[in-house]
């Protein structure tokens, strides 16, 4: 089942492979993950397959929405 977290809004997407990402950008996805081989590593886990550091990846950024 789903649970909502909070709102947010899509501030920029972007389609690059796995081996192009930046170490900021891995560890802002899993602060224990720093290189592009050990993301292909966590990612065929989660994704019970095989990734690979060619595979695309998309990077979503996004920032809270914040009432008051």
């Amino acid at each position: 089942p789903r649970e909502r977290v909070f709102d947010a809004v899509i501030d920029k997407v972007e389609v690059k492979q796995l081996q192009d990402l930046s170490p900021r950008e891995i560890e802002h996805d899993n602060p224990e993950i720093r290189r592009p081989e050990e993301m292909a590593t966590f990612l065929s886990q989660l994704y019970n397959r095989e990734v690979t550091q060619e595979d695309t990846v998309t990077v979503i950024r996004f920032s809270q929405i914040v009432t008051r």
